[in-house]
């Protein structure tokens, strides 16, 4: 079994999955371990653990995958940190990847730094952009000192490098023609630390950012309700999704499934309008990949202008009606 699995430096990424159905951040990590694995002549291993959870593994194997390694028992079938993270450590210690990638979620915090922790090796949460050297050295990025640089934080000694990603950072990728193998390994449970008595099933309302061809965005600098109604109405006529910046959603005129930046969502709109908001590192990254950027603030030395294809000097409360407005005219001709 361990030869199996075993591959020094390897990329690994932890399959989170819900009732059979993978999470779509672990089939964007598997794109870009896969990307990194291409360049550099490795594997890419699918961690896919739970109970009846076989029928995943094509899935994750067209996704670029060309090990899943499958451990399957009923007391894995619901997500249990005193279960999940003693297996994957067993699977490190005998398989010896170079990294293993978690994407940034609730089960992937509690996760990925309990395994490192076991492993005696370093973690480093909600990078947004992963790279590899010659040698292996895992190039981690993060913003930093309160989103003003961006930092790339390695682990020069330890193995695994482990790292979490949020959803949205890469892009998934299909590859129906590539072919992968299912590897079947026997888990070695632990003793239970705890009893589970219920599992309760939270019903969430998906984002809209994520499919939202047009995003119309507020920051601190929309501070009444009358100015989000207007940017409400604008993304209303532009067919769009309403979203904001940390302040905004400090301030509770957004829910969090509508922040955007580095704590909140990565999007990838085709037009994206930004209102009052400076544009900080720690917001810009969550755009980064949108096609059309417009900035609309009254600071003329706001940062986001620089990040900006076309940016609006003016009070928003008068450049959003005249927007709308145009908008509208053009609809009726």
């Amino acid at each position: 079994m361990i030869g199996d699995i075993e591959g020094k430096e390897n990329l690994w990424v932890f399959v989170e999955q819900f009732k059979g159905v993978p999470k779509q951040v672990s089939l964007e990590l598997i794109a870009k371990a896969r990307m990194l694995a291409d360049r550099f002549g490795l594997r890419v291993a699918a961690l896919l653990i739970g109970d009846n959870v076989r029928n995943v593994s094509p899935v994750l194997i067209n996704a670029g995958a060309d090990d899943v390694f499958l451990l399957e028992d009923p007391l894995l079938s619901q997500y249990r940190s005193d279960f999940y993270a003693p297996v994957i450590l067993d699977l490190i210690r005998k398989g010896k990847p170079g990294a293993v990638f978690f994407g940034a979620t609730p089960i992937g915090r509690d996760l990925a730094p309990a395994v490192a922790a076991l492993a005696e090796t370093g973690c480093t949460a909600d990078c947004i952009d992963l790279e590899l050297t010659e040698n292996g050295a895992l190039l981690q990025t993060v913003p930093a000192f309160g989103g003003r640089m961006m930092a790339v934080i390695v682990t020069p000694e330890r193995r695994p490098q482990i790292a979490t990603v949020r959803l949205g950072v890469f892009q998934q990728a299909w590859f129906p023609e590539h072919n992968g193998r299912v590897v079947d390994i026997s888990p070695q449970l632990t003793q239970a630390k705890f009893d589970l008595v219920e599992f309760v099933e939270e019903s969430l309302q998906p984002s809209l950012l994520f499919s939202a061809r047009v995003v119309v965005a507020g920051g601190a600098g929309v501070d009444s309700r009358e100015g989000w109604e207007l940017l409400r109405e604008l993304a209303g006529v532009l067919q769009g999704a309403l979203g904001g910046s940390r302040p905004a959603l400090d301030n509770g005129w957004i829910r969090e499934s509508q922040m955007i930046g580095h704590s909140g969502s990565t999007i990838r709109p085709d037009l994206y309008i930004a209102v009052g908001i400076s544009g900080d590192v720690l917001h810009m990254v969550g755009v980064q990949d949108a096609k059309v950027i417009v900035a609309v603030n009254s600071d003329s030395r706001a940062p986001i202008f620089s990040n900006s294809d076309y940016g609006i000097i003016g009070d928003y409360r008068e450049v959003i009606p005249v927007l709308i407005n145009a908008v509208k005219k053009k609809q009726r001709s």
